[in-house]
């Protein structure tokens, strides 16, 4: 549990790809995070994707084990089902994560919950490296009027975490499991009592990061919702034992979202993968012909990634996208700290 890191980047951890990278020599991603649907459950307040109108599109079962295949040809070492809806919705997930599980292909999930079922667990829970539940509230109703569904629905998501955690107990296994508060003005009273009952349902952390506002959608957070929680923070940290730890990303916070780089260099380790059989860049341009390497309806994950078409794309982000008109704390922010950095050494690098 002291190894946990999630405040920052681990590209340093891949030498052999960033080696590739300032030799600018072609590589495929790290990374992937795949949308096995646009379609969710849940409608709430904080979701990047509100400006998209929420059309439901699922990626069959023949592309996404194609996909998984090309990720263990191409050497990606990781992908996450997440993104624009919620991904367990797709009945293909199980198939697809047992299959990139035998070729060695490491997986995650982020989910609301619901449909984390306990049947689903005991299909998945052995296969994957983590699994994050998407928690805004303690309180029922509070939580109903933050997702956008059910206050009931609270209810389910805790028997679903419940049954994931005693699973991982009787079976002993390495998975990691847990809960995730994203803080906004609503729910800024709620740090404690969401790490209070992360710590009964006997998860492996509770985590409290910021908000990424999308420039195309109306609802924000102010940059200094931090301080407002009190001493929450610090009571969320006394609870922490051997077996559960509080994540409060300090980082994160401490951080105003200043580009202390003037480019988004970081596009060629992650790769979006959308409920529309697109390749994309980011988050900020979901859907976005512009944005688009190339549609997996059409052309093998491989042939689009070694496209001209992709170099291209990468080309114009880095020559014409305004990096101080992004999303704030996009999943590129703390890949592009870095990466300018070793882009842009200091003198005397030698004095170390």
């Amino acid at each position: 549990m002291a190894n946990l890191f999630i405040d920052g980047t681990k590209l340093m951890y891949h030498p052999d790809v960033l080696a590739k990278w300032l030799a600018n020599e072609e590589f495929f991603p790290v990374h992937a995070e795949v949308s096995t649907t646009s379609a969710c459950n849940h409608r709430c307040i904080l979701c990047c994707v509100d400006y998209l109108g929420h059309k439901a599109q699922h990626l069959p079962r023949e592309i996404l084990l194609d996909l998984v295949r090309s990720f263990a040809r191409c050497g990606v070492r990781s992908f996450l089902l997440a993104g624009e809806g919620e991904p367990l919705l797709n009945q293909h997930v199980a198939e697809m994560i047992g299959l990139a599980h035998s070729l060695g292909v490491d997986v995650a999930v982020n989910t609301n919950g619901v449909c984390m079922t306990p049947e689903l667990a005991k299909d998945i829970l052995d296969k994957i490296l983590w699994i994050r539940f998407s928690l805004q509230a303690a309180d029922p109703e509070l939580y109903g009027r933050l997702h956008g569904t059910s206050p009931e629905d609270l209810e389910r998501v805790k028997e679903n975490i419940a049954a994931c955690t005693e699973l991982k107990r009787r079976l002993r296994l390495p998975v990691r499991i847990g809960i995730q508060q994203i803080l906004l003005p609503e729910n800024v009273d709620q740090v404690l009592p969401l790490a209070s009952l992360a710590k009964s349902l006997d998860v492996d952390y509770y985590t409290v990061k910021r908000h990424s506002t999308h420039p195309q959608n109306p609802y924000s957070v102010p940059e200094n919702i931090h301080e407002f929680v009190g001493n929450q923070f610090d009571e969320a940290k006394k609870l922490e034992t051997d077996s559960f730890k509080a994540l409060i990303r300090y980082n994160d916070f401490a951080d105003k979202c200043v580009r202390t780089y003037r480019q988004c260099l970081g596009l060629p380790f992650i790769v979006q993968v959308l409920a529309d059989g697109g390749l994309y860049t980011c988050c900020q341009h979901f859907r976005m012909d512009r944005f688009c390497y190339g549609n997996l309806y059409e052309k093998s994950f491989e042939d689009i990634w070694k496209s001209d078409r992709r170099r291209q794309v990468i080309q114009d982000v880095i020559d014409n996208v305004d990096v101080s008109r992004c999303m704030t704390y996009c999943r590129h922010h703390n890949v592009n700290k870095y990466l300018w950095q070793l882009r842009h050494p200091p003198e005397h690098v030698n004095f170390i």
